[in-house]
């Protein structure tokens, strides 16, 4: 694999423009860094091409994001939150887990693949998240705190997703000797990781006053960090990002917090576009449309049918329904989190090629659709509540009357263009005619 300056500066340019263009119509760049990976990537123009380059960009900006959203992820904010936070995303998990065995049964998917799924399709992203509370009229401090509780419960619990999906190596076969370097090793990782988070997390000022002594290298020592646990975990058996994830949460709480925000801040916005660019990267078009109907299928199931599962699952917990459902539809979609759980499956044999295009197509897809979806969902929502009873097309045509007004204006103004080209061409073919008719007569 060889980078050239061509392929560097197409993908800043091409991510750039297309964020630039997204945010001129009001939504959020993100949607515009996946669509400049797609076209820039094997699937179009093929800037870059070769599978290698595609993985390595996708890993190091998928390891760069969670070391961000670990910087962020602070345990005062989730004191109050945090228990009905965690039942919700565990429940949420084992109806996701119920939902996907009566499939699998039905089709003979292997177990160890129907978990990854359940794990995948549970985590919701935290970074569109952001962007699409951002999109909301309603500001509402209750939905904010309450998405963000079940946003760091589901990066909280996706740790133990990992640990699973390691464990669940060699397609489900658990007779992995307990000597094995491999499984010693992730018992021990992990075992060191609920003790620090439970009892020694406050002894870390120790190493972290001495990283403030040297300011001049603090920017470099971070970020040395990051890289360092992302390469301590894979290691010991766990993914890459997950280590840098780690990495971030330990220094996101402590007293090199701040530091390590302020030294993030200036790239954050280019680790968003490199994550959101490697996932348009990492699509195959032609893999989507041979398996179309799947695809639409599961992703229907990720917008609709998670959305509807956490409606109720808050309304037991005794959330209100306007709350439930704004929060819902905040969630319907499937986040960066799945990739790493994805990519480590993958290394562990437990999904092969096939079923990683799978959940990185899905993936993308409902992360490209979920600004979209949270437009849609809000409206139906306004409608249902002021709309006296009509008939599923009327409310339908209510829903996007918006968007037809604007397809009504786009349609005119192509229109009255297509009939002045149409003009200018016509003349333009008399000008040649009569040219080449005079040239015959000389």
């Amino acid at each position: 694999m060889s980078w050239t300056i061509t392929q560097i500066a197409s993908v800043a340019l091409g991510a750039m423009c297309m964020g630039l263009v997204f945010s001129c119509f009001g939504h959020t760049p993100v949607l515009g860094y996946i669509v400049a990976g797609l076209l820039l990537g094997p699937s179009c123009f093929s800037i870059i091409a070769d599978y290698e380059s595609v993985t390595l960009f996708s890993e190091m900006g998928i390891i760069f994001l969670l070391f961000i959203i670990g910087l962020g992820l602070s345990f005062e904010k989730i004191k109050n939150i945090w228990k009905s936070s965690v039942l919700i995303t565990v429940s949420s998990t084992a109806a996701t887990y119920a939902v996907l065995s009566v499939i699998g049964h039905l089709f003979k998917i292997p177990q160890p693949q129907v978990i990854l799924f359940s794990f995948c399709i549970t985590l919701s992203s935290t970074a569109i998240t952001v962007q699409s509370l951002g999109m909301l009229k309603e500001k509402n401090d209750a939905i904010r705190e309450n998405t963000f509780g079940i946003l760091i419960a589901q990066d909280l619990i996706s740790l133990v997703m990992v640990l699973i999906v390691n464990l669940l190596a060699r397609q489900g076969d658990f007779s992995i000797s307990y000597k094995s370097p491999r499984l010693i090793g992730l018992i021990l990782f992990s075992v060191g990781l609920v003790m620090y988070f439970s009892h020694f997390h406050k002894y870390v000022h120790k190493v972290t006053n001495f990283i403030k002594k040297h300011n001049s290298m603090q920017s470099i020592i971070i970020f040395s960090i990051c890289l360092g646990g992302a390469v301590f975990s894979e290691l010991v058996g766990f993914s890459a990002p997950f280590g840098a994830f780690i990495s971030g949460l330990i220094l996101g709480n402590s007293n090199l917090r701040e530091e390590a925000k302020a030294a993030a801040a200036p790239i954050e916005e280019l680790l968003l576009m490199t994550f959101f660019l490697s996932v348009g990267l990492m699509v195959d078009l032609r893999f989507i449309l041979d398996n179309l109907g799947l695809i639409l299928f599961a992703l229907l199931y990720v917008s609709i049918g998670k959305t509807a599962l956490n409606v109720c699952l808050l309304r037991l917990f005794k959330f209100q329904m306007q709350d439930s459902f704004i929060i819902s539809v905040l969630l319907g979609h499937i986040g960066e989190f799945s990739f790493m759980l994805a990519f480590a499956a993958s290394k562990v044999g437990i999904i092969g090629v096939t079923q990683l295009k799978f959940l990185v197509s899905l993936t993308a897809l409902s992360l490209f659709l979920s600004p979209f979806w949270l437009i849609l969902a809000e409206r139906c929502r306004k409608l249902a509540s002021s709309t006296l009873d009509v008939s599923s097309w009327v409310f339908f045509q209510l829903v996007v009357a918006g968007e037809k007004r604007k397809l009504a204006s786009l349609t005119k103004m192509v229109m009255k263009y297509s009939k002045i080209l149409l003009t200018l061409a016509k003349r333009y073919s008399k000008i040649v005619k009569d040219y080449v008719q005079d040239r015959k007569e000389i």
